[in-house]
C-alpha cells in the first residue's frame, strides 16, 4: 500500500489545516473584535459580533436601574469635561505633566465646584466600570490619583452634606391626614396615597420597590396584617425575592396599612386595565400603584420612582413643613428610626429594612441612641447636682 492511500496514523499529529483555533487564539480573536474566518468553524463572524453585543448588554444589566442611571450620568459629564478640555477620556491618570492626566483633573474639578465626596467616589466607581466594559484597566489606588483624593476627602469630609428626614409615626399621621382634603371628587387619589405612605413605611421600601409592587405582591393576612413580596431590591439584584410583614392597626383604622390598602384596592378594581375591552395581563401582574387623574379616572398605567417623591413633598408640604428637608427614602428612614426610638433591637430592624450591614443600619438608630441612657438625664432631668 502506497503513502497516498495509507490510513491515517493515529499517533502522529494532524493536519495543522485540519485543527480546530486553539481556544486561547479564539479568544485573543474576539477579545480583538476580530471574527473567526475559517469555513469550518461553526460559528459565522456576525454570530460572534451579535453575541458579544448580547455580551455587552448583559454587562451592563449587572447594576440596578438606579445605579445605572447614575453611572451613565457621571460618565456623560465626564466625558464632556474631558472633550471641554481635549482631554482623551480614557488616558487614566497620565498626562502631558505629571499628575495632569483626566482624572486627577476631573475630580479636582468636581471638589472644588462643591460635589460632596461621596459623590466623587460614585462618579469614580463610574468611569472605572467604563474603563472595564471597554476591556481597558484602570487602577483608582494609581499614586498620580489616589493622593487626590485622599487630600479631597480630608479637606471636604467623607459625612453626606444632606440626609432626608426621616417621617417618623408622629409625622405620618400629619401626612396622611392632607390626604382627601381636595374633596369627594379625589377619593380614589386619596386612598392610592395613603396606601402608598402606609406600606412604603411600614414595609421600610425604596421609592423604586414601592412602584414596582404589583396586585399579587401584596397579600392580606388575616388576623395579622399585610404580607409583601419585594421581587427586586437595592440588596437583591438577581431577584431572589424577600418577604416583609406588616402588622395590622385595628385600635386606629386610619393609621393601618392593612385598612389602607383593602380601601386602595376597591378603587384599584376600577381601573381602565380592569374594566376596558382590550385584553390585559394577569390581574396579580398588574401594577399596585398606578396613575389617577385629576378627575379621577384609574388608568392602570404604572408609576414611577419620583411619583414616591413628589408624593412625600406634597404632603409634608401640606402639613406645614419644609418639602426641601424631605424626599422618597423618608418613609424608609422613618420606619428604622422610629423603630430605633421604640428600642426595637438593630437585628429585628434590619429584617424589616433588609440592610446587609449593620453600619449602615445604625445610622438610622443613632438619634435614638444619642438620647437613650445618655447621662445628662439623670442631670438635668432628675434634679441631679
Amino acid at each position: 500500500m502506497d503513502a497516498a492511500n495509507a490510513p491515517p496514523d493515529p499517533t502522529s499529529p494532524a493536519d495543522p489545516a485540519q485543527q480546530a483555533p486553539e481556544p486561547d487564539a479564539v479568544t485573543s480573536s474576539i477579545g480583538a473584535g476580530q471574527g473567526v474566518q475559517t469555513p469550518d468553524y461553526p460559528m459565522a463572524e456576525q454570530n460572534l459580533a451579535s453575541l458579544a453585543e448580547q455580551s455587552a448588554i448583559y454587562a451592563t444589566r449587572a447594576f440596578g436601574p438606579g445605579t445605572q442611571r447614575a453611572y451613565r450620568s457621571a460618565w456623560t459629564k465626564y466625558t464632556a469635561s474631558c472633550a471641554g478640555h481635549g482631554l482623551d477620556p480614557f488616558g487614566g491618570s497620565a498626562g502631558p505633566r505629571a499628575g495632569a492626566g483626566p482624572l486627577p483633573l476631573y475630580v479636582t474639578h468636581l471638589a472644588e465646584t462643591g460635589m460632596a465626596v461621596s459623590s466623587i467616589r460614585v462618579a469614580l466607581a463610574a468611569i472605572a466600570t467604563a474603563y472595564r466594559l471597554a476591556g481597558l484597566a484602570l487602577d483608582l489606588r494609581d499614586p498620580k490619583l489616589a493622593p487626590v483624593v485622599e487630600g479631597i476627602t480630608r479637606t471636604l469630609g467623607s459625612r453626606p452634606r444632606r440626609q432626608a428626614t426621616p417621617a417618623v409615626p408622629e409625622l405620618l399621621r400629619a401626612m396622611l391626614a392632607q390626604c382627601g382634603r381636595d374633596g369627594i371628587f379625589r377619593a380614589a387619589l386619596a386612598a392610592r396615597d395613603r396606601a402608598m405612605l402606609l406600606l412604603g413605611f411600614g414595609a421600610a421600601l425604596r421609592r423604586s420597590e414601592l412602584v414596582a409592587l404589583t396586585i399579587g405582591d401584596a397579600e392580606i393576612v388575616m388576623g395579622r396584617g399585610v404580607r409583601l413580596l419585594i421581587r427586586r431590591s437595592k440588596t437583591d439584584q438577581q431577584g431572589s425575592g424577600q418577604e416583609v410583614a406588616i402588622w395590622a392597626n385595628p385600635a386606629d383604622p386610619t393609621f393601618c396599612p392593612l385598612v389602607a390598602l383593602e380601601n386602595w384596592l376597591i378603587f384599584r378594581r376600577l381601573g381602565a386595565d380592569f374594566t376596558g375591552d382590550e385584553e390585559a395581563p394577569d390581574p396579580g401582574a398588574r401594577p399596585l400603584f398606578c396613575a389617577v387623574t385629576k378627575g379621577g379616572k384609574i388608568t392602570g398605567q404604572g408609576l414611577s420612582d419620583k411619583a414616591v417623591v413628589r408624593l412625600v413633598k406634597e404632603m409634608v408640604a401640606a402639613a406645614g413643613l419644609d418639602p426641601a428637608r424631605f424626599a422618597g427614602h423618608s418613609l424608609r428612614a422613618g420606619l428604622a428610626t422610629g423603630a430605633g426610638d421604640a428600642g426595637v433591637a438593630l437585628a429585628d430592624v434590619m429584617r424589616q429594612t433588609r440592610h446587609k450591614s449593620p453600619q449602615v443600619a445604625l445610622e438610622y438608630l443613632r438619634p435614638a441612641d444619642l438620647w437613650r441612657n445618655n447621662p445628662t438625664a439623670r442631670l438635668f432631668r432628675k434634679g441631679a447636682v
